[in-house]
């Protein structure tokens, strides 16, 4: 039996009982990650402008961040392109993504370590 069937069976354990524990307790983690990035993004430009320091709920982020179109958010990303940090999020973007949107034209999407995951999926 190689190391990889060893540890397998392990592994796999320990996904299940994980993955079972914040499935039982969708909300207490929603809240826990909700919580994580309004504190990673309460230094920036845009948590600054929105008061992110002072958000603890989702109904205190309704109150104090209202919805927006890229045109919208546009003179923050542009600041971005133009290599200012932390300005939408902590630091500086790795990439940016180039739209060719048919709507206002090329838009950026600056693209960063913690969101590269989620752009691959």
């Amino acid at each position: 039996m190689g190391i990889r069937s060893v540890l397998a069976k392990p592994f796999a354990a320990y996904i299940a009982k994980q993955t079972k524990e914040w499935s039982a307790h969708p909300g207490v983690y929603q809240q826990k990650i909700f919580s994580e990035i309004i504190k990673s993004a309460s230094g920036t430009q845009f948590g600054k402008d929105h008061g992110f320091l002072s958000i603890h709920s989702h109904s205190d982020f309704k109150k104090q961040v209202p919805i927006r179109d890229y045109e919208d958010l546009k003179p923050y990303v542009e600041r971005v392109v133009a290599g200012e940090s932390n300005v939408l999020w902590k630091g500086k973007p790795e990439y940016f993504a180039k739209t060719s949107g048919t709507t206002s034209g090329t838009k950026y999407i600056p693209i960063t370590k913690e969101s590269i995951p989620n752009h691959i999926k």
